[in-house]
């Protein structure tokens, strides 16, 4: 797993972000919709093709009240098609969802300060249509607050990525993976997965004199065979100079060998000059909580396989 946000997916009502007022949010909303005589006024967020109200003010219950979570074909047609400037309007029977309910709807896209489109403002069946031009700055302004918001939280997120993150290889760093780790191991518990850790310390004090490429770069193909090698839910990360770790989720202990045999194959195949060694332990989450001790089998693991090699070497 390399160290990654992935914000753009997760629904902001449902994480705590002292970048993120939501009461404030919710102010403007009441805002327009007594300026715009509205039937509601919504903030929506996108995420995986499908929307979410984060913030709400309806005249009566629409069923569009705030964390309500639908899917709407023609309002995600619309949104991903038009740019970011100005307001543009839609009549109500280009929706299939509860926005269908509404004759005419304003829309306001909202975007992430990296370009990532967030979804929009709509106001929804807007009475005071003879002075929609004048009132057109006050979205603007919502926009803006908005989108001030999402960059402090963006840039809050790209520091906490920093601080996860090994800059070499861009992997989890130790501290990445004791945060990750265990929720992963959390979660795999609730589906009964067994787990495995491997361990691949890099020895480059054997390292021959005649090899062209440096540590470092030696380093970054050992983490991207890692990272290619693994599945989304497995966790790995670089936890010292030479030396990387990877919580993998298998079905049994055969798995667990499997893997390793694989990876020592992409190391002779694209690492022609890497010399490595492995270590591995296998465990039941539901049995072993805690990592460490299944750590400390690994490394075990490990020191056996160096003192086979240097045998081999002799």
């Amino acid at each position: 797993m390399l160290a990654q946000s992935n914000y753009h997916q997760l629904w902001l009502r449902e994480q705590d972000h002292p970048a993120i007022s939501l009461p404030r949010w919710q102010q403007q909303m009441d805002l327009l919709t007594s300026f715009y005589h509205s039937q509601a006024s919504l903030i929506l967020q996108l995420a995986d093709n499908s929307f979410q109200v984060v913030c709400a003010q309806q005249s009566q219950d629409y069923k569009l009240n705030g964390g309500t979570t639908f899917f709407d074909a023609g309002l995600l047609k619309l949104v991903e098609s038009q740019s970011g400037y100005g307001q543009f309007h839609v009549k109500g029977n280009e929706f299939n969802s509860a926005l269908s309910q509404f004759q005419q709807v304003i829309c306001q896209l909202i975007y992430w300060p990296d370009g990532e489109l967030f979804s929009c403002i709509l106001i929804c069946d807007p009475e005071q249509n003879r002075f929609q031009e004048h009132l057109a700055p006050l979205i603007e302004t919502t926009k803006s607050l908005i989108q001030a918001e999402l960059k402090h939280l963006f840039l809050m997120i790209k520091v906490q990525m920093l601080s996860v993150q090994d800059e070499q290889t861009c992997m989890l760093n130790q501290y990445g993976f004791n945060l990750m780790a265990p929720r992963q191991l959390s979660l795999s518990r609730r589906f009964g997965s067994h787990a495995g850790i491997i361990l691949v310390e890099a020895l480059f004090d054997e390292l021959t004199e005649g090899q062209t490429e440096s540590n470092a770069q030696r380093l970054r193909i050992i983490a991207r065979i890692i990272h290619n090698s693994l599945r989304e839910a497995d966790v790995s990360a670089r936890i010292s100079h030479n030396q990387f770790i990877i919580l993998c989720f298998i079905d049994n202990e055969s798995n667990l060998d499997s893997l390793v045999l694989r990876l020592k194959k992409q190391f002779a195949k694209e690492g022609q000059n890497l010399n490595l060694a492995i270590g591995q332990s296998y465990f039941t989450p539901d049995i072993q909580i805690s990592l460490v001790p299944m750590q400390q089998q690994a490394i075990k693991s490990l020191k056996l396989n160096q003192l086979e090699r240097k045998k081999t070497t002799k």
